[in-house]
């Protein structure tokens, strides 16, 4: 399993076709715990292997062979509205209630397929857990000596807690490619760097059984 990786021109334009046909039910989410706790931070619509989006995801997925032997826990098309701050994937979560089990099956990638063009990134760290929440992991861990530095801090995670900054270190900045795919371990913790404009993507997890 690789850390991250990225996978350029995975949409075709018959693609879009399917995607945007597909799109009708956005659901308002509001946001539990992070920085914008209370708010609506995102939109999304949850759809499943039975869907004609989701066919057509997994069939492109299906012929990645990074991808042979997982199965996917959850998709959604999101509009995210703010920045998510620091967090991870570990456990997928639907309204707040778990859709995976890491008993059974072992957490793999968080894939991004992004649907807009636009100067977008997602900031992927080297620190990991078993968990989603990161204060947790600042529960177990002590500050770095070398971590996140100011300028860098300022740039992609200005939304994020200030004193989470310490405890973190950059693994990968990737930068959003509309129709591209980008995909990273689900121990990772990761946050959306700062934007102004909303943004739209097809977001994946998977995992293998045990």
């Amino acid at each position: 399993m690789k850390d991250y990786f990225e996978i350029d021109n995975f949409l075709t334009d018959d693609d879009y076709g399917v995607i945007e046909n597909n799109t009708t039910k956005i659901e308002s989410f509001i946001d539990p715990n992070g920085v914008f706790k209370g708010t609506e931070s995102a939109r999304q619509q949850w759809f499943d292997e039975s869907t004609a989006l989701g066919q057509l995801i997994k069939s492109k997925l299906a012929s990645i062979e990074l991808f042979n032997n997982n199965r996917i826990d959850g998709m959604q098309v999101a509009d995210m509205l703010k920045p998510y701050d620091i967090h991870g994937d570990y456990l997928v979560q639907k309204n707040q209630k778990p859709i995976s089990d890491p008993k059974t099956h072992d957490p793999m990638y968080t894939i991004i397929i992004p649907l807009v063009q636009g100067e977008y990134h997602t900031v992927v760290f080297d620190q990991q857990g078993e968990y989603n929440n990161f204060s947790e992991y600042k529960d177990k861990n002590i500050e770095l000596s070398e971590h996140v530095s100011d300028d860098e801090w300022k740039q992609y995670c200005g939304h994020c807690h200030d004193v989470d900054q310490k405890y973190l270190s950059i693994k990968k900045v990737l930068k959003w490619n509309k129709g591209s795919l980008m995909a990273f371990n689900r121990r990772l913790f990761h946050a959306s760097a700062n934007f102004v404009k909303p943004k739209r993507a097809i977001v994946v997890w998977s995992s293998r059984s045990n």
